[in-house]
């Protein structure tokens, strides 16, 4: 059974300008404003479609060395720039995934497409789909609800098992922490966790979906749909690589989200159950150090991100790195052969070489299995 404070109905501002202080594992986080918290998220349901329609907004303009296309949103005024310097990779032996993006973020509201090949594709995003579980969820219930708790249900947990997805291993009837299942949906992308969330915020997979699809249409993400909040696959659920980027840039405007994406390990608060705890690992950290990127003349850092991987969808990666200015990158890989965990970190790391370098000077990037830590056991 959900317990929510009585409070949790009251406006807020989710991921928003934190007023004060938030405590999610221990820490404090102050934010800046992303999503807005809904008092009665049910009404916006039935006018996504008209939200979708009006909210976007495409200006194209073009002069004798650039072309730039910019799509914003009323509430979300997120721009992405291509221009003629924008690199169409098209060599399949130095980048092995379908589709991809790298993003170059300014500090407002534009980033510049450093390179791209088939981001506007539609495509199964798999786990990745948890990055906008992740915003609906704060979409709809603000950044007071983490020591709340939810009773796991049983069939929930035995759903996801049918479905041959990876849960973190919460046990049916078990009382959990909110700030527990949200690790324990983006580190090890646990799906009994992703749809406990989901029931705690809308009261139904269904209807969080139906949030989700509401939002999606707010930020103006026209080549997304879901059906789930887990990333199971379906033909009608889908999203793009560069509306994946835009899904991590509005994440990253939140102190919280980026700590749920750049936590390496994570142990869950201790219950009957697990007397212990849970010992949560990211799979997005565990396949790489971090600090492959600074041997470039400009060194940079990878934070964190989100992994994803179902067999029509290949190895799909979200990350984001850093420079020691703080200046920010957005890198998502999708289709990524499927044969090899490792092929959307190469990927992943090779594209971010053209921060540094043309692509004729980049080379792709081999990963040295020996310098990883022990992996989890699922993907």
């Amino acid at each position: 059974m959900t317990k929510r404070p009585q409070k949790h109905n009251a406006p807020a501002a989710a991921l928003g300008v934190l007023t004060g202080v938030l405590i999610l594992g221990g820490i404090f986080f102050a934010g800046n404003s992303v999503l807005n918290h809904k008092k009665n998220p049910a009404n916006t349901i039935a006018e996504a479609e008209t939200t979708a329609s009006a909210a976007a907004t495409t200006t194209t303009t073009s002069a004798a060395a650039t072309t730039t296309t910019t799509t914003t949103t009323a509430r979300f005024p997120l721009a992405a720039t291509r221009t003629t310097e924008t690199v169409t990779v098209d060599d399949t032996e130095l980048v092995f995934a379908r589709n991809c993006i790298l993003l170059e973020c300014g500090g407002g509201d534009t980033a510049n497409v450093l390179a791209e090949r088939s981001a506007d594709a539609k495509i199964p995003p798999a786990s990745l789909t948890k990055i906008m579980s992740m915003l609906t969820f704060f979409d709809l219930c603000g950044e007071d609800v983490f020591e709340d708790t939810i009773e796991m249900d049983g069939d929930a947990i035995q759903a996801a098992r049918a479905e041959l997805a990876y849960v973190a291993g919460f046990s049916a009837g078990e009382t959990c922490k909110i700030k527990d299942l949200l690790y324990a949906m983006m580190l090890p992308s646990g799906a009994d966790a992703a749809l406990m969330l989901a029931t705690y915020a809308s009261g139904s997979e269904e209807a969080f979906v139906s949030e989700m699809n509401r939002l999606a249409g707010e930020m103006g993400l026209t080549g997304t749909h879901f059906v789930n909040c887990v990333g199971l696959h379906d033909d009608d659920h889908y999203s793009t690589a560069a509306d994946l980027s835009r899904m991590m840039r509005c994440a990253l405007r939140s102190d919280v989200c980026r700590k749920l994406m750049s936590t390496r390990e994570y142990t869950t608060s201790k219950t009957e159950e697990h007397p212990d705890g849970i010992y949560l690992q990211s799979t997005t950290l565990w396949r790489m150090n971090g600090d492959e990127l600074e041997s470039l003349s400009r060194p940079l850092h990878i934070i964190g991100g989100k992994t994803g991987f179902t067999n029509p969808a290949g190895q799909c990666l979200a990350t984001w790195a850093e420079d020691a200015q703080g200046n920010r990158w957005i890198c998502v890989v999708c289709g990524s052969t499927a044969q090899h965990s490792m092929d959307a970190v190469s990927d992943t790391l090779t594209l971010y070489q053209l921060t540094d370098k043309p692509l004729n000077e980049i080379a792709r990037y081999v990963l040295d299995e020996g310098d990883i830590l022990d992996p989890p056991p699922h993907f």
